[in-house]
């Protein structure tokens, strides 16, 4: 698709519905038939690059439920929690121009979106379907806790969510269209998950 190549590169901002329409060999007129203008392809644009953001986080996830099957518990749980903020965190380091997209998606798109994987589920259940399809349903899905683990009396799922998602969103901004992005990214993204997996270990309870 020209919108994502276009988004690869130069993030929101490139996605442009005339560039778009002269790398893909066709009519202006003929695009405005699929997208009603810019906020149309960049919503489909932003959509896609949603999907590739979170499959980033569950399949880091699915790696560290099996490199850490054997951990104790507490260790485990934190780990598979820190996995699905790495995955978002290694996502926006390694795809900024997707990432910029969909740090920028539209109320339009987000309802685009829900319509879209709730389709998907409903048109047979497959491994892939069953996964989460939002940054914050992920997030929810480790927050999860096994028992007998339990959180901090102070801490709730919900708390725990806003802050993560508040700290990656925020750490991912700075480091991708920011001052921090001249900075040694990945020594600034392992502190920020080194802190991550202190604060999380110890807001768990066995």
């Amino acid at each position: 698709m020209a919108g994502l190549d276009l988004a690869r590169t130069g993030g929101p901002d490139a996605v442009v519905l005339r560039e778009a329409t002269r790398r893909t060999g066709v009519s202006p007129n003929a695009a405005y038939r699929h997208f009603n203008g810019r906020e149309a392809l960049l919503d489909e644009v932003a959509v896609r690059a949603t999907g590739y953001l979170t499959d980033a986080m569950n399949e880091a996830v699915v790696r560290a439920r099996v490199e850490f099957a054997n951990a104790e518990p507490k260790v485990r749980t934190t780990e598979v929690i820190l996995a699905a903020c790495r995955g978002y965190i290694d996502f926006a380091l390694d795809e900024p121009g997707w990432f910029g997209v969909c740090a920028s998606i539209s109320d339009c798109s987000v309802e685009t979106y829900v319509r879209h994987t709730s389709a998907g589920r409903s048109n047979g259940a497959t491994d892939v379907a069953e996964r989460p399809t939002m940054v914050p349903e992920v997030l929810r899905s480790v927050l999860q806790l096994p028992e007998p683990l339990s959180w901090a009396p102070d801490v709730t799922v919900d708390y725990f969510e806003v802050v993560l998602r508040s700290t990656l969103y925020g750490f991912s901004m700075l480091a991708t269209t920011a001052t921090m992005r001249v900075d040694d990214q990945s020594r600034r993204a392992g502190q920020v998950l080194s802190q991550l997996r202190t604060w999380i270990f110890h807001s768990i309870q066995k």
